[in-house]
């Protein structure tokens, strides 16, 4: 034990310096970041319809860490969901931001929404409806070469023919499509869907699909790259409808995501501190063994996990 100890003493002394150097050049000065992501989701005016239950789920999580004494960061997280006033309106939202400032902090806000609509058509029915939707946005920093930030979202909807489901099967199908939108099996007839991102790397981007039976009635998106602030929105609006001459019972999935990050420094000077930090407690543990004589003490090891 004490040779394992001299060399990670050896090891310590030989690489702290390094290690510490390195960190001290990577901190930058005061500096402030910001990221936001806002989407909705709304569709009216829903027509042949002879019966209808709808279920949403509604999450949303944040996370903050600041790890100097200066070191600030805001969160906002307002998602929304109300399926209450069908046949006029049903609809989620979001308004979602994150602000950093300081010289080592992260923060972090999230949200996940679904709806799920069971419809029962009659026979020589056209079901219909309207929709809108629009997705927000923006990063902005101070210094590139020590702060990320990032933005991301996606909205979609699709409608399943899930006529061949028994009635008394409907309950537990929506209750799993709730837990798990994908684990449906059937391919939709129908679907739309935005997903966009903005990173301070540049991945910036906003893409669109839709099957032909979706009347788009406005199309409109956008991206701003390059510089410390980068943007991208789209706003789309449109209708659906299908005729049925057979009783048919129709599923909407409907999901809107968001999701806003900054850091500061960046992810590799962080994970450099958190290295010179393990370093200089295996140099105090030896230290530590020399110094306490005839005390009997307990030592806890406490493992960090460090996610970019």
């Amino acid at each position: 034990m004490k040779q394992y100890l001299g060399f990670a003493k050896r090891f310590s002394l030989l690489f702290t310096p390094l290690v510490a150097t390195s960190v001290l050049f990577s901190l930058p000065s005061q500096a402030a970041t910001f990221a936001f992501s806002d989407g909705d989701l709304s569709f009216t005016n829903f027509s042949g319809v002879l019966f209808t239950e709808f279920d949403s789920d509604n999450n949303a999580e944040t996370e903050g860490i600041t790890l100097g004494k200066d070191d600030f960061v805001e969160l906002e997280n307002n998602p929304v969901v109300d399926t209450t006033n069908f046949p006029q309106e049903v609809f989620t939202d979001v308004v979602s931001s994150v602000s950093g400032e300081g010289r080592n902090y992260t923060g972090f806000v999230k949200t996940d929404s679904e709806i799920i609509g069971n419809f029962d058509i009659g026979a020589g029915q056209t079901f219909a409806f309207n929709f809108s939707s629009f997705l927000n946005l923006g990063t902005e920093i101070d210094a590139p070469s020590a702060e990320n930030a990032q933005a991301n979202g996606d909205i979609a909807f699709s409608l399943f023919d899930t006529s061949d489901i028994p009635e008394q099967a409907l309950p537990g199908f929506i209750a799993n499509l709730l837990d798990n939108p994908s684990s449906i099996n059937i391919n939709p007839f129908s679907f739309f869907s935005i997903v966009g991102n903005v990173t301070t790397v540049g991945d910036d981007f906003i893409l669109t699909q839709n099957s032909q039976d979706i009347n788009l009635s406005n199309n409109f998106k956008d991206v701003i790259s390059g510089g410390n602030q980068e943007f991208a929105n789209a706003s789309f609006a449109g209708s659906f409808q299908r005729y049925f001459d057979n009783p048919a019972n129709v599923t909407l999935i409907a999901t809107r995501r968001s999701q806003a990050r900054v850091t500061a420094p960046e992810p590799s000077t962080s994970l450099a501190l958190l290295l010179f930090l393990a370093l200089l407690a295996i140099a105090n543990k030896g230290r530590l063994r020399e110094n306490i004589l005839g005390r009997s003490y307990e030592v806890k090891v406490i493992k960090l996990t460090v996610e970019d």
